[in-house]
């Protein structure tokens, strides 16, 4: 199975739960629970990808304090190479406050640290030595890497035979496209959630989205769209919407895109056709979001495609 290199946004998520409403200044309200957990787009994919049974590398930037020492220790825990891994004195570790409602949505106060800072200063020059998938995760939120040094390095890997993947996270700073401009034309596939693509081209109907993104150079993409499941258009090939799997018990969704990214990617590193890469990232978003937390419900490749068969779906069928 091909080896895949994790890079970009890495957090500690101080997750709230049930957090419904803000007390009045003064008060004071209890709730369910408080845990904290290893969060950032990077991070959560390349978790998962270990539990899944992918080998991965991460390569990110963490504060030299507790909460980048507790980052870097979940991650070698869950079996990622963390080789790539750098941390410095300044910023401090970034760190997201996760607001999870009672319904499972969740809305974040952030804190960009140490991912705002990541630049291509701190990728090491060995970084993607064996492996031959290269994801960028949490677009958009590395201040110091989106746009041109991402596009750069992006290019470099593909000229280095590397299969190029990225997934967005929110534009807090509200720039958008222009962060992508000089990184679309190198990725083999973009993985932005519905809501991003609408900030990111303007567009509200899918398959105008992805001819806008298929114009400005991505050649494979996949659209994210949460319970409604994923539009999938592959560079040769039709498009087709995979709806998401049905009747589970949602706890939290905090996560989910990362681990259909995830999913995705475990079937490119396996050889998968396009739209089997889809089942497998339905999948895997389906446990993320049964269990709390970004990578929990995260099970090993066998449980995941036993999950995937008792809805029917044959090795060479498709939703």
């Amino acid at each position: 199975m091909k080896k895949i290199l994790c890079v970009g946004s890495v957090t500690a998520d101080v997750m709230v739960k049930p957090a419904d409403s803000i007390p009045e200044p003064g008060t004071l309200q209890s709730v369910e629970s408080i845990s904290v957990h290893t969060g950032g787009c990077a991070s959560n994919a390349a978790m998962d990808l270990a539990k899944i049974g992918v080998p991965v590398r991460l390569c990110c930037r963490l504060g030299n304090d507790r909460f980048g020492d507790f980052v870097k220790e979940t991650a070698q825990e869950a079996g990622v190479d963390i080789s790539a891994v750098v941390q410095r004195d300044a910023p401090q570790t970034t760190v997201s406050v996760v607001c999870v409602q009672s319904n499972g949505e969740r809305s974040f106060l952030y804190y960009p640290g140490s991912a705002g800072a990541f630049c291509t200063e701190d990728i090491p020059e060995s970084a993607a030595d064996g492996c031959e998938i290269v994801f960028v995760a949490g677009a958009m939120l590395l201040s110091g890497f989106d746009g041109n040094p991402c596009g750069t390095f992006l290019q470099k890997m593909q000229e280095a035979g590397k299969y190029t993947a990225l997934d967005t996270g929110w534009d807090f700073e509200d720039i958008w496209l222009p962060k992508l401009k000089d990184v679309l034309p190198h990725l083999d596939l973009f993985m932005p959630s519905y809501d991003e693509a609408v900030k990111l081209s303007g567009c509200t109907e899918v398959s105008e989205m992805v001819r806008f993104f298929k114009k400005c150079g991505a050649k494979n993409l996949v659209i994210k769209m949460g319970k409604d499941g994923a539009y999938l258009s592959p560079q040769h090939g039709e498009a087709q919407v995979l709806p998401a799997f049905s009747g589970l018990t949602v706890k939290d969704t905090t996560g989910a895109g990362d681990a259909f990214c995830a999913g995705f990617l475990t079937g490119i590193a396996r050889g998968e056709d396009f739209y089997r890469c889809g089942i497998l990232a339905n999948a895997a978003g389906a446990h993320c979001v049964m269990e709390l937390g970004a990578s929990a419900g995260i099970p090993p490749l066998k449980q995941i495609e036993e999950f995937i068969a008792s809805y029917g779906i044959e090795k060479e069928g498709s939703l």
